[in-house]
């Protein structure tokens, strides 16, 4: 099944002309990760955790209008209250079935390139974040949306938000 991602940034417009996502920006693909440092066993038995360590949040797109601004906020530094990531199922009533949630953001890259044989060059964004919420929607064969499950992480706290 195919899937549509759009990317909402506070203050940097994209070209998105989804009917429920008119502005956002369109992303290719995205990655992100969180890893748990562990030590070796204490004297008290078994293994313990650190400080989760969260990567950085990684979108590829196409060159467009955003392009400009996500340059200029990354040069200088540009605080950025929220960021929204919404996976939508490409067919039917278009259903978000996982939202990324950010707060406290900062553009870390923006890289991009291209070549004559490509439609539009591409570029990858990646970002830092203070806090971040999961929404996952599930999505059954019908098409109805179920009970979705929210959880957040305060990374500055190193707790559940």
């Amino acid at each position: 099944m195919s899937v549509d991602i759009f990317c909402e940034i506070e203050g940097i417009p994209g070209e998105s002309t989804d009917y429920e996502h008119e502005g956002w920006i369109e992303v290719e693909s995205y990655s992100c990760g969180v890893s748990q440092p562990v030590s070796g066993a204490s004297r008290t038995g078994g293994r313990t955790g650190g400080r989760a360590d969260f990567q950085n949040f990684t979108i590829s797109k196409t060159l467009d209008a955003a392009t400009p601004d996500l340059f200029i906020f990354c040069s200088n530094g540009d605080h950025i209250p929220k960021i929204t990531i919404e996976c939508c199922l490409a067919t039917g009533d278009k259903h978000t079935f996982m939202k990324y949630t950010f707060e406290d953001c900062i553009i870390s890259s923006v890289s991009g390139g291209g070549s004559s044989h490509e439609i539009r060059p591409m570029e990858t964004i990646t970002f830092a974040f203070g806090k971040i919420e999961w929404e996952y929607t599930p999505i059954d064969q019908t098409g109805a949306e179920g009970s979705p499950t929210t959880r957040g992480w305060n990374l500055e706290a190193n707790e559940a938000a």
